[in-house]
């Protein structure tokens, strides 16, 4: 009797884990079909010559285009690039595409928030959407280069915990187009909804992060990698254990 009992709770447990990791690969593709959509929507006004970016933001007081047009195209690599990331197959079966992603990543994170941070401070839309933009911008940059600090150092559970913050931070270009149009479908005005989405598109999504985190930390402890090697994993949301 008491071997059945114990043989139906294992049978539980691991259809239990099995829903989770179909949870998690499902969760991390409808991130991963919106993040690849923004991201070729900065990719088309690239390729347009940047004559499709929208009147509303073509209409702050940039000192010079440059600054918009880096950070169009600085976080669009970030959104092509970072779901991949969270992949357990592309990091344990490709580890050096693994690794010059996540460089690539790097470099477009820190790019798009210097620059995110530069037309922030002429945001034609007050003071409350620059402020926003700006603390996003501090944000992120700070994220990722704890994030990378961490990897660089073998600290693999630390470098995952922050790169899930800094990536939430990214998503902020996705959320951001999201609650723009419904804010207007639903009747506010482009200035009304802009100051308060400035916010909204990040500051919740770093509550998500945080929820990750901490349901992840109750997952096996990943292993610290020496300082003399090569690491090569990274956060997963996919599936597997983060």
């Amino acid at each position: 009797m008491l071997a059945m009992t114990l043989s139906g709770t294992a049978v539980a447990e691991r259809g239990t884990a099995a829903h989770r990791v179909a949870a998690r690969r499902v969760g991390w593709v409808i991130m991963t079909v919106f993040a690849l959509a923004v991201g070729g929507y900065a990719v088309a006004l690239v390729a347009s010559g940047f004559r499709l970016v929208p009147d509303e933001i073509a209409a702050n007081r940039f000192p010079t285009p440059l600054g918009l047009r880096v950070h169009v195209v600085a976080s669009g690599v970030a959104l092509l690039v970072g779901p991949f990331q969270f992949a357990r197959a592309l990091r344990t079966r490709l580890p050096r595409l693994h690794r010059w992603l996540g460089r690539t990543y790097l470099v477009a994170c820190l790019a798009g928030g210097m620059s995110g941070g530069a037309i922030a401070l002429f945001s034609a839309n007050g003071l409350a959407a620059g402020a926003g933009f700006l603390g996003l911008a501090v944000c992120w940059l700070g994220a990722t280069a704890i994030g990378f600090d961490a990897i660089r150092t073998g600290d693999v559970a630390r470098h995952r915990r922050w790169m899930v913050r800094s990536f939430a931070l990214t998503y902020a270009a996705v959320m951001l187009r999201i609650y723009l149009p419904t804010a207007t479908g639903v009747g506010f005005e482009f200035n009304q909804a802009y100051p308060v989405i400035a916010w909204l598109c990040w500051l919740p999504n770093l509550l998500v992060a945080q929820l990750i985190i901490g349901r992840r930390s109750a997952g096996p402890p990943a292993r610290s990698v020496p300082s003399h090697e090569e690491p090569v994993q990274a956060v997963e949301i996919s599936g597997g254990s983060a």
